[in-house]
């Protein structure tokens, strides 16, 4: 239900190895996001879950790009796909819960994103662009990119691979049951999401692998399961080299919900 009226996932990785996080600012739908009982601060805490899951089980390991290595962090190459959005979207709820999620990037994750792609943009977005550009510090501007629908394929593909770009932006991939649904990443959302809800250890040792096999651009069959490089020449994670990562206790994936508030502690009032 959440994903019609907010859709936000991960997909792939760009040519630098970044991971690909798109988010479809224009397909923000409040009231009936209330209608069906998901209030801003629930969404805002979807939105914070989905950017600590980014970081813990995508953007952790660093690239050799100039960005990442001077940093000493992993960042996201970042789509944000403004089509759908009207005017008065900008001065509404929807631009306030977009407010409010810029801020918390700036404050807690300051230098993760590597490229800021703001695609789809109508023609008035430029009227708009004035009133969200004080939001961001100079860095962030300096690494965000206005593209109109017609730009939008071109600048993308300089960055990503057609058969990592969904074909909606101009590339070829079309993942078996939807990008947005269904990419590798969003399957080991749903199954952390799972594994809290069952009170069981999160087992993701294939889809870490397959993850690992992606970022490689190596074939399942070719891989031994043993830590190997890309063709940029950073360690691809596969289980056997990151054995924590398959099987972690629901505590400790339960403690990383609690703190932003997403499932509610059993020793906790309902009140």
């Amino acid at each position: 239900m959440l994903c019609r009226h907010y859709t936000q996932f991960l997909h792939k990785h760009d040519k630098l190895g970044h991971p690909l996080y798109f988010e479809k600012i224009g397909s923000i739908n409040i009231p009936q996001l209330k209608k069906v009982g998901v209030t801003q601060d629930a969404l805002f805490k979807h939105y914070l879950f989905a950017m600590e899951f980014s970081l813990k089980y995508a953007a952790h390991q660093t690239c050799p790009c100039d960005a990442c290595a001077s940093s000493e962090t992993q960042k996201m190459c970042i789509v944000l796909d403004a089509r759908g959005i009207g005017m008065r979207d900008m001065g509404g709820e929807a631009f306030e819960f977009i407010r409010r999620c810029t801020g918390a990037m700036q404050r807690h994750y300051p230098q993760r994103s590597f490229k800021i792609f703001i695609v789809n943009v109508p023609s008035w977005f430029g009227m708009a662009w004035k009133g969200v550009k004080p939001l961001l510090n100079e860095a962030t501007r300096a690494k965000t990119n206005i593209l109109t629908e017609s730009e939008t394929a071109g600048a993308l593909l300089k960055y990503i691979d057609a058969d990592s770009l969904p074909v909606e932006y101009g590339g070829t991939c079309s993942c078996a049951g939807g990008c947005e649904t269904n990419s590798t990443y969003q399957r080991l959302q749903r199954a952390l999401v799972q594994s809290v809800l069952e009170r069981k250890p999160f087992e993701s040792e294939e889809l870490v692998r397959a993850i690992s096999l992606e970022r490689s651009g190596t074939n399942q069959e070719d891989s031994d399961g043993h830590t190997t490089t890309d063709s940029i020449g950073s360690p691809v994670l596969t289980p056997t080299s990151r054995g924590s990562t398959k099987r972690e206790s629901s505590s400790t994936v339960l403690d990383q919900l609690f703190r932003v508030g997403l499932v509610r502690s059993p020793g906790r009032s309902k009140s």
